[in-house]
């Protein structure tokens, strides 16, 4: 695994998260529970996200004047969802006018 890109992968995905792609907030933070020993396994699913991002490059959320701006959020929480760290996991999702924002 030492000549395995994986730190950077992740910061790539991160970066994304964190920029233009909310949807892959649950996958980056399973796979950044296992940095300090990450295994073929978790490199091969990290493999998969890269895939995926790959194919939704050219999805974009789009916004029409003519609707009413309504906001809904819908929060999921599982209490300890985590069996490795013992930690709840929760997630937010944001609507404006039916479409997703962060």
């Amino acid at each position: 695994m030492e000549d395995i890109p994986y730190y950077k992968a992740l910061g790539l995905l991160i970066w994304l998260q964190d920029t233009t792609h909310p949807d892959l907030f649950f996958s980056i933070n399973l796979l950044s529970c296992f940095t300090y020993n990450p295994g073929k396994a978790y490199w091969n699913t990290l493999k998969l996200v890269l895939y995926y991002v790959k194919g939704i490059l050219d999805y974009e959320i789009t916004y029409h004047a003519n609707r009413k701006l309504d906001l809904h959020s819908y929060i999921n929480s599982d209490f300890p969802g985590d069996k490795n760290i013992q930690r709840s996991i929760e997630e937010n999702v944001f609507f404006v006018t039916g479409r997703p924002v962060f």
